[in-house]
């Protein structure tokens, strides 16, 4: 089984806080186009698999916005392509709006990177990502070595 202590607010460290906004490109005759915002790329190399992600927004009067987008994990594959080395897994994990959202990422690399697609709708986006620094126990892997190692 494993333990985590995810309670403890000291086991949380916060590594993106952004506010950002789509871009409003006025038309001919009035009024304009909005410019959806586009993928967040979170600038720091993660090197622990569980993350909490907050997305915020403002949500038009009388509207009742559950959604706020998709967190990818990207790593570094070696594969050069387009001047990018970075694999996406197809597997996306969806996002609350105006929740923490608990994201836990597989164990495939030593560091990996995260980006967030907010929904094309979003004419703002407040995006605050933590990664957890607590202890990560996994109680049956410390039990199957320790009968690796009474053999």
């Amino acid at each position: 089984m494993r333990e985590l202590q995810l309670g403890n607010s000291n086991n949380w460290e916060i590594v993106h806080n952004e506010n950002i906004s789509a871009v409003f490109l006025p038309k001919v005759g009035g009024g304009y186009k909005t410019v959806p915002i586009p993928e967040i790329s979170i600038a720091v190399l993660l090197d622990v698999f569980i993350v909490a992600v907050q997305v915020s927004t403002v949500v038009p009067e009388g509207s009742t916005w559950n959604f706020a987008g998709y967190i990818k994990q990207s790593v570094s594959t070696g594969i050069a392509f387009d001047n990018s080395q970075d694999a996406s897994f197809n597997r996306k994990q969806p996002l609350f709006l105006g929740k923490i959202n608990l994201c836990f990422f597989p164990k495939i690399s030593t560091n990996y990177s995260i980006s967030i697609q907010v929904p094309k709708w979003f004419e703002n986006a407040g995006v605050a990502v933590w990664r957890y620094t607590g202890p990560d126990y996994d109680s049956d892997l410390a039990r199957i070595e320790s009968k690796i190692d009474a053999l």
